[in-house]
């Protein structure tokens, strides 16, 4: 028996009332809303980045403290995008698959390459 499609707001419906999505979704090449992109996820259900719609007119951010310069300068927080390495698909999506926070590996990494080049260094016979 062939797996069907059935259209993404069924799938929606489908999922609210306690029910198991099984078959492949058709968005119709139709925006989702954040909100419903969640509850898709949440059942291993991933939606094409180009179809999802935020609405940032209507994003509640009022809890969210204000960046200070000290939280960039004390290293607390950390503008990384994946976007901005020159990697291949097969590494970037392992990234994003494995959930890595390049904030927090990138600084390990670092350290670790800086101090195998000083023991290179230091320990080569020139």
């Amino acid at each position: 028996m062939e797996n069907s499609k059935i259209y993404w707001k069924h799938a929606i419906e489908m999922l609210q009332k306690g029910e198991k999505v099984l078959q492949e979704i058709d968005f119709n090449n139709e925006q989702v809303h954040v909100k419903e992109v969640s509850l898709l996820n949440k059942n291993s259900i991933r939606v094409p980045e180009n179809l999802i719609f935020y609405d940032d007119d209507n994003i509640d951010c009022s809890d969210i403290p204000e960046i200070t310069d000290d939280d960039i300068n004390t290293g607390k927080i950390q503008w990384i995008n994946v976007d901005e390495f020159p990697i291949d698909k097969e590494i970037r999506n392992w990234i994003v698959n494995q959930n890595i926070k390049l904030n927090e590996l990138l600084p390990y990494l670092l350290n670790n390459f800086y101090k195998t080049i000083k023991f290179s260094q230091k320990n080569a016979a020139l």
